[in-house]
């Protein structure tokens, strides 16, 4: 089985095989990720726009690969472009913050978001009422330190990461989710799990499981609720290089 972890963004050579490295470690025998990233976008998520702009370089690459694997995962806890994706790739496509958001309802009835900076604290909270998940989140708490940084200096990351863990844990949290794939790939769960009173969660570790659950189980997603995109359409107007092989 193979599976597609695509990062919307850029992404140095170096950092994308140290990620896939990373990522393989996730994976049950016999099976492999492979860790693209876009041709261009931003360095970094940590804003609104940044994600949205990320959006159309995603669907391209994904449609470009869609036919070497049997699931995807987008690189960035922000699930830019997933809907969109749904519909338009034909493997199923796994965002992390909602496959991390599902499955921490199975750890604790409320949970908790730790998110890079305090601009993101609004964003995140827009994606999880997109979810419908408002009245599961219990805090959301910034570690003040850019997106870029947090594996510079993992001392400090550790640092802030233990003490935003105890503040969502007074604010109601029963567990944790990491709100950035940078934390997930320097494996910050397994920094602090033993330095914390709740349950972390890794949405890169998750993400993954859950798109080999769909690969092995052969599950796909509703055309009901993600209706399958119209190639020939498509392919005239804005995806006309890479539908060329799709009839």
């Amino acid at each position: 089985m193979n599976i597609l972890y695509f990062v919307p963004g850029i992404m140095d050579d170096r950092e994308l095989k140290r990620r896939e490295r990373i990522a393989n470690g996730f994976t049950s025998r016999g099976h492999h990720v492979d860790v693209r990233a876009s041709k261009s976008g931003p360095i970094s998520i940590e804003s609104a726009v940044e994600e949205d702009m990320s959006v159309p370089e995603v669907l391209c690459g994904l449609l470009t690969y869609q036919d070497r694997y049997e699931a995807a995962v987008l690189g960035c806890f922000g699930d830019p472009g997933l809907r969109a994706a749904r519909e338009l790739i034909k493997i199923p496509v796994i965002g992390p913050a909602e496959a991390s958001i599902c499955l921490s309802q199975q750890v604790a009835d409320r949970f908790g978001l730790v998110v890079a900076l305090e601009r993101d604290i609004p964003t995140a909270r827009a994606m999880v009422a997109r979810y419908e998940m408002t009245h599961k989140l219990a805090a959301i708490q910034p570690l003040s330190i850019a997106v870029l940084e947090l594996a510079r200096n993992r001392k400090r990351t550790e640092h802030e990461l233990i003490k935003a863990a105890k503040l969502a844990e007074k604010q109601g949290a029963e567990c944790l989710i990491l709100g950035c794939m940078s934390l997930a790939y320097i494996l910050a769960d397994e920094l602090v799990n033993d330095k914390t009173n709740i349950p972390i969660l890794n949405p890169a570790k998750i993400a993954i499981k859950t798109a080999e659950t769909f690969a092995q189980l052969n599950m796909h997603h509703s055309p009901k609720t993600y209706p399958p995109a119209e190639y020939e359409k498509l392919r005239k107007t804005i995806f006309e290089t890479e539908l060329r092989r799709h009839r």
